[in-house]
């Protein structure tokens, strides 16, 4: 990962688990929130909401599904963000 996109991760994360109201080192890359934080869909739509206010992007509906580890955030952000090919 080059250092912006392990700043960007290290920011999803810190965001996550502020919303999951975890600490962030229990927070993996593939740790499930739902069943491995106890999360629920309105920590989902409070998380999607913070990351479309905070990296100023659009983040579809469909996509909350697939927001179910913290590798998946990372990458739905890239992707909505352009900054992948």
């Amino acid at each position: 990962m080059t250092t912006a996109a392990t700043q960007l991760f290290e920011e999803l994360r810190e965001m996550t688990a502020e919303v999951l109201e975890v600490d962030p080192a229990e927070l993996t890359p593939t740790s499930r929130f739902v069943e491995d934080h106890e999360s629920d869909s309105l920590q989902a739509i409070e998380l999607l909401a913070r990351i479309e206010r905070r990296y100023d992007i659009e983040i579809p509906q469909e996509e909350l599904a697939n927001m179910s580890h913290l590798q998946a955030v990372y990458d739905i952000v890239e992707k909505c963000s352009g900054r992948r090919g």
